[in-house]
């Protein structure tokens, strides 16, 4: 989950450890003359702001600001921090923060953040939120192990001037205007995964002797996350593309189970986890639990990005499973060179490459390097996903040449404006090893991205939190009429 939707609130207090209290937290990012303390946008409500604060914002001169331009800044200045790249990270501060911002105090908030809520994993969103008193702010959404941070960003001119943590918003999901909600129903449950790890999880089905419900039982399906601590909706800002999903599906006569993932729901060392911890295991118990609902007769699995990537794992350990959907399933090349074609992607986003990009390009390849050569201490977690026993468990894994030794129906899925797993890169391995299998089915989708949602903009991760944007009704159409075919 990850919110940006809803209108900037005012700055709450902070959710602290017991060792730190709030006027400890505001000391340490912001809070010193000429530092803005109050705004979080134009939506925050209002706050004292210091006379130094009043003063320059009287003789500042308004100029143009670019929205784009900013949100790629704010993002790449938390990327620094969670790189513990603290002394560049000062340098994009603006003189008049610079000592209240300095980069034993940017080191301090970062480590006591990721002391609260865990090791940062990725930023989720982010989004330009406008002008108060003469601050541009941008609300980027952290991922951390156990939990989610606003990172609020705060420039004046080029320069930024303000840091600001918070607790994550929530905003409220839509129904897609496919879906029938009077079609379906829902209950929560548990599934005891492996290792004693309790998994939050919903079953969706269509309501019993519905219009969408001819036969005595319905086909299931488990979707499967990508990377990250997802919840059971795949919640990115106000979407919730596994929900879309389900209610989609659920409409049209296929029952869902979603669950809330391991690195989501329970504590786990990612240092030590392998492809089988995160993912693997706790589909093959969703897949046995799905079974046993009297309703559902034949079980499908549906993996996205990550997930899809591990579909025909899961399916082989399986051993029974109907069908399988891959949707955006990748990256089907090394990891490491994926990692670093999205960095390159956003840098190159706006036609230039600024120095704190280049910066970030060299740590980047520091981090990729690292993944090929297996050069990860003991206690070492690498790119937010896992150690060495993580990487080296998914280099022993094809997951094309899995695929091709199943004897199950499959449907591949891509959307042409992904980025992140692309058509020239990914989709086409799929297509080049299985093209020739009977049992195969490709389809592609212009003008979606990655989340398969419509893409409208460039490529980048802020239009996956746009409001109100779902899964692409045709995507919904096309598994539920791959789902009854099959079954």
């Amino acid at each position: 989950g990850r919110s940006l939707a809803a209108a900037a609130a005012s700055c709450r207090d902070v959710h602290t450890p017991p060792h730190l209290d709030r006027r400890s937290v505001l000391r340490v990012v912001a809070a010193a003359s000429g530092v803005t303390l109050a705004g979080c946008g134009e939506t925050a409500e209002q706050s004292s702001t210091t006379e130094a604060t009043r003063q320059q914002t009287a003789t500042a001169t308004t100029t143009a600001v670019d929205p784009n331009a900013l949100t790629d800044r704010a993002v790449a200045f938390v990327g620094l921090l969670a790189d513990g790249a603290f002394a560049d990270a000062h340098d994009q501060i603006g003189e008049e923060a610079a000592e209240a911002l300095s980069e034993t105090r940017l080191r301090d908030a970062w480590q006591q953040v990721t002391g609260a809520v865990g090791s940062f994993r990725q930023v989720d969103t982010a989004e330009y939120r406008g002008r108060r008193d003469g601050v541009a702010f941008v609300v980027t959404v952290g991922a951390f192990t156990d939990g989610r941070r606003r990172l609020v960003v705060g420039f004046r001119g080029a320069e930024i001037v303000t840091f600001l943590i918070r607790p994550a918003e929530t905003a409220d999901w839509t129904a897609p205007a496919y879906t029938e909600e009077a079609a379906i129903t829902e209950r929560t449950l548990t599934l005891d995964a492996p290792g004693g790890c309790q998994l939050g999880a919903t079953l969706t089905l269509p309501v019993e002797g519905g219009a969408a419900e001819e036969a005595t039982t319905v086909p299931g399906v488990v979707l499967v996350h990508g990377n990250g601590a997802l919840d059971r909706d795949a919640t990115v800002g106000p979407n919730k593309p596994f929900k879309d999903l389900a209610w989609g599906l659920a409409t049209r006569g296929v029952a869902v189970l979603r669950y809330d993932k391991r690195t989501n729901a329970c504590e786990v060392d990612l240092a030590d986890v392998t492809i089988d911890d995160v993912t693997t295991d706790d589909a093959v118990t969703a897949l046995e639990r799905l079974r046993t609902v009297d309703r559902v007769g034949d079980v499908f699995v549906a993996g996205h990005s990550f997930g899809g990537l591990l579909a025909p794992r899961i399916t082989a350990r399986d051993g029974s499973v109907a069908g399988v959907v891959l949707l955006a399933a990748g990256p089907t090349r090394p990891i490491a060179d994926a990692i670093l074609a999205q960095r390159h992607h956003l840098a190159r986003l706006d036609g230039t490459v600024t120095d704190a990009e280049r910066s970030q390009l060299d740590r980047t390849r520091a981090v990729a390097e690292q993944i090929r050569e297996l050069d990860i201490g003991d206690d070492e977690v690498v790119a937010g996903l896992g150690g060495e026993a993580y990487y080296r468990s998914l280099r022993e894994y094809d997951a094309v040449e899995t695929a091709a030794g199943l004897d199950v129906p499959t449907l591949v899925a891509q959307g042409e404006q992904d980025w992140q797993v692309t058509p020239e890169a990914d989709f086409r391995r799929w297509q080049s090893a299985l093209g020739d299998e009977p049992t195969v089915e490709f389809v592609s989708y212009p003008g979606v991205n990655h989340l398969f949602q419509p893409s409208t903009g460039k490529a980048t991760r802020r239009e996956y939190t746009a409001p109100d944007t779902h899964v692409t009704e045709q995507v919904i159409a096309d598994l539920a009429g791959f789902v009854t075919r099959v079954a």
